[in-house]
């Protein structure tokens, strides 16, 4: 299916409701972070002049962020000076539900703005973007740290942005992800949202064709589905993220089953009440809130993985994406792969797969349950060993994660989003052929056409604090 964006041709727009989210694209590029595997509500349109249909004025993106449903934008200006043109972005943002949307209007001028300033706040909050580092200035030492690499794509991956979601949404949406594309685990997700979650009701007339955003995710992807149905609506539903208090109460397994989360439908009311005995949303908050040590973060990795159907890769986005800790990489088999290609001279990582694939029993990053899920809707035929996908071992992942840590310190986290950003279909055909990690389709044209297997520069990096300069010259 022909991929395609969806549109939405909006005429008289009210530009007062507009709001700069105070940042530049330096710290945020919307097509950088959106559309990324971070978060799975958020859908892309396109905003028309109102005086000629046919020209696009600007790319948004549509979302829910706690009760508010939020457009955001990022607005390109040129402006003029001593005869040389500049562009400039400005990132905007509306409210646009009918009871959020009007604050600026309150009768008490000081409670308006008050109530104005919070949203902001809020907004911000989500994208992360009070971190007391900038994000430019992270990626100018991690491009130190690893000019090999990160130094070449940087450019590539500006604003490339990891962002702080509620916990509770970010860890039910991760363990929707398990084993899944990007396309299923945005429709579960909505699914819950309109099964369990209230009523958000937006004033907007539009004429749309609608598509999802997000041209891939953290585990396989496949095409997502286009819905061409053109609507004008007075208004539209959206559903804000339930409670763990609203699924422990109201959810149930067989009803997940019939809408499609298949095994995962046990784990997400077993974990609601799990969570609703530990606090609920504020247990997890005290999570984020605890100190930023290694302790912590290790610590917050146990509380999670303790909770029905959290196993390691859903625990660590969950504490990247959520609960402020920089640190961690979660590490899937796609993280893996630019690991062991980038970062893995010595082949220590490549050891490790040997090791796992000759070891009785293999463990599922995930945990049992599904790797005998997996198992069983596996076609029987018999396969070679080298055909097997590969399963990524608790053990490898913190392997990886301490590699990718050791260069990058205590924002590993943030460099890790922006690596794999890189790995995107729609951003790796930006890079030039040089940058492009080699997939295995590659490797094997490769071999058949008789090419050798380039040797990886052992390198030394230049750590974050300023230790181990590089012997790499960025060639």
């Amino acid at each position: 299916m022909k991929n395609k964006r969806s549109s939405i041709k909006r005429r008289n727009q009210n530009e007062e409701n507009w709001k700069s989210l105070r940042t530049t694209r330096d710290d945020l590029s919307l097509d950088r972070t959106l559309p990324t595997g971070q978060s799975f509500r958020w859908q892309k349109v396109e905003e028309y002049d109102e005086n000629d249909e046919n020209e696009k004025k600007y790319s948004t993106y549509v979302g829910v962020i706690g009760r508010r449903v939020v457009q955001i934008r990022e607005r390109m200006e040129f402006e003029e000076e001593e005869e040389k043109s500049y562009e400039t972005t400005t990132i905007e943002f509306r409210v646009l539900n009918t009871n959020e949307s009007n604050i600026c209007k309150n009768e008490d001028k000081e409670n308006g703005e008050q109530e104005e300033e919070q949203v902001t706040k809020d907004v911000r909050a989500y994208f992360n973007l009070d971190d007391p580092i900038p994000l430019k200035d992270l990626f100018e030492q991690f491009s130190k740290a690893d000019p090999y690499r990160f130094g070449r794509l940087s450019a590539y991956v500006r604003g490339a942005r990891t962002l702080r979601q509620p916990p509770a949404e970010c860890l039910i949406s991760f363990v929707c992800s398990s084993n899944n594309n990007i396309a299923r685990i945005k429709k579960m997700v909505e699914s819950l949202c309109e099964k369990y979650g209230e009523e958000l009701v937006c004033n907007v007339s539009s004429r749309s064709r609608s598509r999802s955003s997000g041209s891939s995710g953290r585990d396989d992807d496949e095409e997502n589905e286009v819905n061409d149905k053109e609507e004008i609506n007075e208004s539209k539903i959206y559903h804000a993220f339930p409670t763990v208090e609203q699924l422990a109460e109201k959810c149930d397994e067989q009803t997940l089953r019939d809408l499609g989360f298949g095994y995962r439908a046990k784990f997400i009311p077993a974990m609601a009440k799990e969570l609703v005995k530990r606090g609920g949303e504020a247990y997890l908050l005290k999570l984020r809130d605890a100190p930023q040590t290694e302790e912590e973060k290790y610590r917050a990795i146990t509380e999670l993985t303790s909770l029905p159907g959290v196993g390691p890769k859903v625990a660590g986005c969950a504490a990247l994406f959520s609960l402020d800790k920089k640190s961690v990489v979660p590490v899937d088999t796609h993280v893996w792969q630019l690991a062991r290609e980038h970062f893995d001279p010595n082949g220590e990582l490549a050891s490790m797969e040997t090791t796992a694939s000759t070891t009785k029993g293999s463990a599922n990053e995930e945990g049992a349950e599904q790797q005998r899920h997996k198992e069983s809707s596996t076609p029987t035929t018999p396969t070679k060993q080298k055909d097997k996908p590969l399963s990524i071992t608790p053990k490898m992942m913190k392997k990886c994660e301490e590699m990718l840590v050791s260069i990058y310190g205590a924002y590993a986290g943030y460099a890790h989003t922006a690596l794999f950003v890189a790995e995107l279909p729609t951003v790796r055909e930006s890079l030039p052929e040089h940058l492009r990690t080699p997939t295995k389709a590659d490797k094997k044209r490769g071999e058949k056409n008789g090419e050798k297997k380039p040797e990886k520069k052992k390198r030394k990096f230049l750590k974050v604090d300023g230790e181990n300069k590089s012997d790499d010259d960025g060639a």
